[in-house]
């Protein structure tokens, strides 16, 4: 292989390996976001738990708020758990796979690099 189909490849795959690194920031960031959701909900239902049954609750829906049930309100907290749960599990696979590639990538740019330095 010549060097310059070598150079053309390196810099295809170090374009590749800067969208893969890109796509690990925006899922890591997308995590961070979920798990605050999920501490946000924890501290929700557990301030709620400290509530008499009887007592009004209100719920915000936008710029809203509604006056419910506190069970109304746990059942939203509890769905909402569920969701970001199974929304972290997907995540995590997807950095997984992203984590894996990104390496895969790496791997070839230095071997790549390394057969030009040795010349």
């Amino acid at each position: 292989m010549a060097d310059e189909d070598k150079h053309q490849l390196i810099r295809s795959l170090k374009r590749e390996f800067d969208a893969k690194q890109a796509q690990l920031r925006n899922v890591d960031v997308q995590r961070r976001t979920v798990e605050a959701q999920l501490r946000r909900a924890a501290y929700t239902a557990a301030q709620l738990d400290e509530l008499p049954e009887n007592v009004g609750t209100y719920r915000a829906v936008g710029k809203a708020y509604f006056l419910q049930p506190k069970a109304a309100i746990m059942g939203h907290l509890e769905e909402s758990v569920k969701g970001s749960d199974g929304e972290l599990k997907k995540l995590s696979a997807s950095r997984e796979a992203l984590a894996k590639a990104a390496d895969g990538l790496r791997s070839e740019l230095t071997e790549l690099i390394g057969s030009l330095q040795r010349r």
